[in-house]
Order: structure tokens, then sequence, then C-alpha cells
């Protein structure tokens, strides 16, 4: 079997667990952003807004095609089936929270994903590393409308928790399930790929992820130029 991420299905298994998430997320997210539109005043804020959207939906079609190829529709399928109470009442304040949480995750991905894979060529990663400059891009726009908004940092912190442990719950899962199926545990090579991903995930994602958690928490504080200037 030929794995399009590093020849690796460990690292080819992790890419798949993501753009199985996105095409339904962003979507839902898109519109709890839209929801909003009429409520919001500052016209920067509003452009910022509409720019959001117009990108999630993007990142959700470009992600679709990477499922179908990848033979992921069913697992893509069961995303929506939970994305579905969003779209019903898009306008709750949980899942503003949640897409605050997310978007603050999705970046700590971005730099992950960039600072590994940058330069590489093929249409896969070149999906992946477009996805993470643009989610670098967008990082504040949730937080500024959840402030905006005059939601509280405590309630916010409280939806992080779970929202946040679902998802990379979800995606670890799923590498460490699919790796086990393609029986690649007898490879020597998938337990030093298992252990640098691990690793990576732990150092790069799960740590980062968790300054959202501290006192006047902002993603404009990482400064993300590097990340930014380099090419896609």
């Amino acid at each position: 079997m030929k794995y399009w991420c590093d020849d690796s299905p460990v690292w080819s298994h992790y890419g798949n667990a993501s753009s199985v998430l996105f095409p339904a997320w962003e979507r839902a997210f898109a519109a709890v952003v839209k929801h909003y539109l009429p409520a919001v005043q500052d016209q920067d804020l509003k452009a910022r807004m509409v720019q959001f959207m117009n990108e999630e939906l993007a990142h959700a079609s470009g992600h679709e095609a990477f499922n179908k190829r990848q033979g992921l529709e069913e697992l893509e399928a069961e995303e929506f089936k939970r994305a579905r109470l969003v779209l019903r009442k898009p306008g709750l304040p949980y899942w503003l929270g949640t897409m605050v949480s997310i978007e603050h995750l999705a970046a700590c991905m971005s730099r992950s994903v960039i600072g590994r894979w940058a330069g590489r060529e093929g249409r896969d990663y070149k999906l992946f590393l477009w996805h993470a400059k643009e989610e670098l891009g967008h990082k504040a726009l949730a937080i500024d409308l959840w402030r905006y908004l005059g939601h509280s940092d405590a309630d916010l912190r409280k939806i992080a928790r779970s929202n946040q442990a679902y998802v990379m719950g979800s995606m670890i899962k799923h590498t460490l399930k699919e790796t086990a199926k393609d029986c690649q545990l007898r490879n020597w090579r998938t337990w030093r790929d298992l252990m640098s991903w691990s690793f990576f995930v732990t150092t790069k994602v799960l740590i980062p992820m968790l300054t959202i958690y501290l006192p006047g928490f902002h993603p404009n504080k990482v400064d993300d130029t590097k990340y930014m200037e380099v090419l896609v």
C-alpha cells in the first residue's frame, strides 16, 4: 500500500484523521459566523467574518475532494451527522465557544504542519499547507467575535475542555486504529514513526493548545510571521 504522507501509515492516517473532521465542522463554523453577522456593527470585524466564512467553505470543499481520493467518505458522513446539532441552533453561545477553542487548536496544528512539511511537493501536501496558512491568517477571528459579543473567558475555558478532548481524542484513536488495521504494528519502522508522531503531537499540538487556559489568552500573542511567509 502506498501512503501519501512520508510513505508512513502513522503520518498518513494522522493526516486523514484531521481531514475527516474538516468538511463538516468548517461548514458548521461558517454557519455560526453567518448567524452573528447581523449583530455586528464593527465593519472591520464584519469584513473579517465574511472572509472567514469564504475560507472555511473553501477548506471544506478541498478536504471533501481529498477524502474522496482516500476513501474516507463514510467517516466524513458521520461527522456531518454530528455537526447537524450546530446547524440547528448556530446562535447558541456554546457553539461559538467551541469554534474559538477549535480554531485555536487548528492554529497549533497549522504551525506543526508548516514546520514539518513546508516546501513539500504534491497535491496532498499542498492542500494541508494551504489550509494551515489560512487557519493562521484568521486565527483570531473567533475569539474577537466571542469577546465582541460579551461572552466570558471563564465560560470559554469550560467549553474548551470538552471539545478539544473530542477532536484530539478522535484523531489519535483513528490514527492508532487504522495503523493497527493495516497490520503495520509488526513493522519496526511503524513503531519508530509512532514514537516520533507521539512526541510531535504532544510537543507541537497538545502542549501549545493549553495556552487557551491562561489569563489574557489571545492567539495574536504568537508571532506567526515565519509560517505565513512559507510558499505553498
